[in-house]
């Protein structure tokens, strides 16, 4: 029974993900009521006992379920836009004026701004976990990752880490990110420049490439990764020097330690000042836009990366580390 439940509530989520972006208001906000319904499909399926929206006094809580016995707190919000820091601390407010030791899962479909996730790791205390869109697909694909066991993967980074947020893992290819090179950036604009050059030098089955969503969170996203695949030989961190790349260097390197690992893997740093796409020549300095990713895209195989190498050697260090260029 349990079975065909779990496909029942897939092919629902399936059917939402693949409403057009251009769709009409009206069938986006029939679209996040169908999630709330789906999400409560699926906790019920996992055996979680999910309670759907109710209203405490002076707020309002999308739902609450069990996870191995202990109460969550749940929102999920299915937006055009990612959802902001201060969404996220009044989210924090509700589950902090709860009992002592509760947490807080938030669900953001088009994930979240790029001061979020750092701002929930700059705080003193950390009730949150965090899932965006890809995490959902992960979950909800047929023989996906159970939400058990992803609960658990995000519980344990936070636990560990202090991380609000670690990217769940494909399962299909789990058993080989291993032996992978794992690539930590700041956000899904660097996760995106770094697959297209993998992609355009025939390197996207060696490099996998997870999202931090934030630079104080990427060394915690890394050491998490370590703890995950403590077999890794290869980690390779980005990270935008934003005018300081000295400072930014010296505390990614303060807050990795790979010393309880299986083994040591090779971490190369690799900070980009004053950002990928300005280093790579994509826009310049103090431009007052930031290229629109299919514009990076676009241009990524007119790039002359040797070149770009003998000029940079912060660029020269992440090319030869991901085997873009050899030597």
């Amino acid at each position: 029974m349990t079975g065909s439940y779990d496909a029942i509530w897939q092919a629902l989520f399936a059917t939402l993900d693949a409403l057009p972006a251009n769709s009409s208001s009206a069938d986006k906000q029939r679209r996040g009521n169908q999630f709330e319904q789906m999400l409560y499909m699926m906790f019920e399926a996992a055996g979680m006992e999910p309670r759907t929206r109710y209203r405490p006094t002076g707020e309002e809580i999308d739902g609450s379920f069990l996870h191995r016995g202990r109460p969550m707190l749940l929102e999920a919000k299915w937006t055009s836009e990612p959802v902001p820091a201060s969404t996220l601390y009044q989210f924090r407010g509700k589950v902090d004026g709860k009992l002592m030791g509760t947490l807080g899962l938030f669900i953001s479909m088009a994930g979240y701004s790029s001061d979020a996730v750092d701002a929930l790791v700059a705080g003193k205390t950390l009730n949150l976990i965090l899932f965006d869109g890809d995490d959902m697909r992960k979950v909800a694909q047929p023989n996906g990752i159970d939400i058990g066991r992803a609960l658990d993967l995000k519980l344990r980074a936070a636990a560990e880490e202090g991380t609000p947020f670690v990217p769940l893992q494909d399962p299909s290819t789990t058993n080989t990110t291993a032996q992978k090179i794992i690539v930590i950036v700041e956000g899904n604009y660097d996760a995106r420049i770094v697959s297209t050059l993998a992609r355009l030098h025939r390197r996207q089955g060696q490099i996998s490439v997870i999202p931090a969503m934030g630079r104080l969170n990427l060394p915690l996203v890394a050491q998490a990764q370590l703890h995950i695949f403590p077999e890794v030989k290869e980690l390779v961190i980005i990270a935008d020097g934003d005018g300081i790349p000295a400072e930014v260097r010296l505390n990614l390197e303060r807050a990795i330690s790979p010393a309880d690992t299986y083994q040591k893997p090779k971490i190369t740093l690799v900070v980009l000042e004053p950002d990928f796409e300005t280093a790579l020549g994509l826009t310049t300095p103090g431009a007052r836009r930031r290229p629109e990713p299919r514009e990076v895209v676009e241009r990524l195989p007119e790039l002359n990366l040797l070149r770009l190498a003998e000029s940079n050697p912060e660029l020269a260090r992440l090319f030869y580390a991901l085997r873009l260029l050899k030597g």
